[in-house]
């Protein structure tokens, strides 16, 4: 029987491995977690009060139903001339491997961050911001990172301290001269009056200098105390992909060909692909892409083991939003602009509809519905 080994149980791993059922391969799974987290909703954990438990799914669960086994382990490294995956002591040989293992926090080699500031990549980070924010032992909540994720999380945030009836402050700190700078003029302009109508500051041009326990220094001598940081300024891959000798982009991840192939019998999606599509650059992390490409890499692994012509991704962009917790939120769907309360709708139906598991689906509805709860 062939065999194949997945790396991470994230949306395209999962993916992966639903498309696979019924095969008749081998399959094996490695995740370093128990549960598979679903990202898109941590921050609104925060500000909409949605119980976390309605965003882990069982990944061993998901596997048994699936007819493919797990392993809860990290993979340490991967041999890809023998065809070998590794944990720890432990090995795993394959015919075929799809790396599909996410991304991680980039603390960037700040040592200090990393001991003080609080990342927001997984429930066990949204338990610990949960923590302070219920301790409320700071005046200042530092923000390092004004991307989509923290946009959001400084939304929810604001929206958080409002219902408790807190006078917090909330500091966006970016390196960029402004924030989300990539997208359309009107995002941005919309996105920057809706931030400063909340009260939320934005510092542009700045960078985090020094941070401990209860203090937080930012470029231009301003100094928060006591403050807390919350950090999420960027992602990498995990530590085992920096090690394979695969072409990758500045971030780690891995180049991959219009299949999908990173290289003889191994196959790459989601985060860790660094995937092109000719003239439109290439594609962003996102949930919407993780999902097509582990399905596709399923059927190309499926097509390579039979030595039938692989298929070609052909990614195709519905849109994205920047989710704002106050019900202003902006993107573009289908080609076509959307804001305000419409926008907000989509993104959290969307989120529904992916999440894993009626279980977890009827959850988050009902759970929106009511108007969040206490965790």
């Amino acid at each position: 029987m062939k065999k194949v080994v997945i790396a991470g149980a994230g949306f395209a791993g999962l993916a992966c491995v639903d498309k696979l059922r019924g095969s008749g391969l081998e399959v094996t799974v490695i995740d370093r977690k128990p549960d598979m987290d679903f990202l898109p909703l941590l921050p609104d954990c925060i500000g909409r009060r949605i119980n976390p438990e309605f965003l882990a799914a069982d990944i061993a669960a998901f596997c048994a139903k699936s007819g493919a086994a797990f392993v809860l382990g990290e993979v340490s490294s991967a041999d890809l001339r023998k065809k070998v995956v590794y944990t720890g002591d432990k090995e795993y040989p394959y015919d075929c491997l799809l790396i599909s293992s996410g991304s991680q926090t980039n603390f960037f080699s700040d040592l200090n961050a990393r001991e003080y500031a609080f990342p927001l990549n997984n429930l066990r980070d949204l338990r610990r911001i949960g923590g302070i924010l219920k301790a409320g032992a700071f005046d200042s909540l530092i923000i390092c990172g004004a991307g989509y994720t923290g946009i959001e999380a400084a939304t929810n945030l604001r929206v958080y301290f409002k219902k408790k009836k807190l006078e917090k402050r909330v500091v966006l700190v970016e390196r960029a001269p402004s924030i989300l700078g990539p997208l359309p003029a009107w995002m941005r302009d919309y996105t920057v009056k809706n931030l400063r109508n909340l009260g939320i500051e934005v510092l542009v041009n700045s960078v985090i200098e020094a941070v401990r326990e209860d203090e937080v220094a930012v470029s231009g001598g301003k100094i928060f105390k006591p403050a807390r940081l919350l950090w999420v300024p960027g992602v990498r891959t995990a530590d085992f992909i920096q090690k394979l000798e695969l072409p990758k982009n500045p971030q780690g991840r891995i180049i991959v060909d219009e299949y999908l192939r990173a290289g003889e019998a191994c196959f790459c999606a989601g985060d860790t692909a660094f995937f092109s599509h000719g003239g439109g650059g290439p594609l962003r992390m996102a949930v919407q892409f993780s999902l097509t490409q582990g399905s596709l890499a399923a059927e190309n692994i499926l097509r390579s083991l039979k030595n039938l012509p692989l298929k070609k991704y052909r990614p195709y962009d519905l849109g994205y939003i920047i989710p704002m917790a106050n019900n202003r939120s902006c993107g573009r769907v289908m080609g076509l602009k959307v804001s305000g309360l419409p926008a907000t709708f989509l993104h959290l139906l969307m989120c529904i509809f992916r999440s894993f598991g009626w279980r977890n689906r009827f959850g988050l509805a009902l759970n929106l519905l009511k108007g969040g709860e206490e965790w």
